[in-house]
């Protein structure tokens, strides 16, 4: 493994650790599997920031739309960069980013899908990270419009992750994320009308998602299968063309988002019971705890600073009510 990578994604995760509060990261690794296939390879500070470019992206194309055309390109809802420290916006940030990742849709057609919906709605106001979904008031609508509008949207948008190497066979490590996109696929192949030997040409000769053992299982039982081999890779001849480079990844570039987020590793559910990077995750994790106690004295700062301002709080309201002592109630009497 890249040792320079694995720093760096280490690194995310003290980043992540010294701003913001566990209970903020503490289910990534079931988001690991709900969220968008693009973004199961990223650190969650990575995604978080890809989320806030798509968020900056629909919000300028929002005001040049409806607002002013001129403002629209300096206009961005929020900062920059990863704060070093913790701030309301980047948590907001961060919780719309993870809202998005448990619907399993891509950020940017949630976004356009939200400033869209709101500009039906004739809103005074653009909307902040944290107001781009559904909210009590209007959620009924909100789902209604948003289930027609994806809908069709989703399978085209299933047909760009054939350009991310993280999911062909050369880099298969048997990991969940790259499963359950196979699982996907043979899903989507059995309801395809397509010929069998035109979807094998497709999806493991062009593209090589799949093995032909894979996609040969959705043969007929008295199917000839040598007979549909031959064809589809006389059809993968003809679109030599469409073949996909080979890119082999260092295994470094295959660490799910999830990883070495301690709190989110559990070996007796899913996803982490059958993840073959389940040690290194955990060798990892330990090393960015590691690294957050010796630069900031806690594991978590943020988590620290709240019990002891609770502390604190329950301090000066004990120091209120201080029982009075023995006698007093006697004195004042006389």
């Amino acid at each position: 493994m890249d040792q320079a990578k694995l720093a760096e994604r280490i690194e995310d995760v003290v980043r992540m650790r010294t701003i913001l509060h566990p209970k903020d990261w503490q289910d990534e690794s079931q988001l690991m599997m709900t969220r968008w296939f693009d973004y199961r390879f990223m650190s969650p500070i990575e995604a978080t920031m890809a989320f806030a470019r798509y968020y900056i992206a629909g919000l300028r194309g929002y005001v040049r739309r409806h607002v002013d055309r001129e403002l629209s390109e300096t206009v961005s809802g929020i900062r920059s960069g990863v704060p070093t420290a913790r701030v309301a916006w980047f948590t907001a940030l961060w919780r719309a980013r993870a809202r998005t990742d448990a619907i399993f849709v891509p950020y940017d057609l949630l976004i356009d899908f939200s400033f869209d919906f709101s500009s039906r709605r004739k809103r005074y106001w653009t909307m902040l990270p944290h107001q781009l979904h559904a909210s009590p008031k209007n959620g009924e609508a909100w789902w209604a419009v948003f289930d027609d509008a994806v809908e069709d949207l989703l399978p085209r948008r299933m047909r760009t992750v054939a350009d991310m190497p993280h999911y062909r066979i050369e880099n298969d490590l048997g990991l969940p994320a790259q499963r359950h996109f196979r699982d996907l696929i043979l899903s989507e192949m059995r309801h395809q009308y397509r010929m069998l030997n035109e979807q094998i040409a497709d999806w493991v000769f062009v593209k090589r998602h799949l093995t032909l053992e894979q996609v040969l299982s959705l043969a007929p039982v008295d199917a000839d299968r040598s007979e549909i081999e031959r064809r589809a890779r006389a059809e993968a001849e003809d679109r030599a063309w469409e073949v996909r480079p080979v890119t082999k990844l260092d295994k470094a570039d295959l660490l799910p988002s999830c990883f070495a987020v301690a709190e989110t590793i559990n070996e007796t559910r899913a996803p982490c019971d059958t993840c073959a990077l389940v040690d290194h995750c955990k060798t990892a994790a330990a090393e960015a705890i590691e690294i957050t106690i010796r630069t900031t004295g806690s594991g978590s700062p943020v988590l620290s600073a709240d019990r002891a301002r609770k502390r604190l709080n329950t301090q000066k309201c004990r120091s209120k009510t201080k029982p009075l002592p023995a006698g007093s109630s006697d004195s004042e009497s006389d």
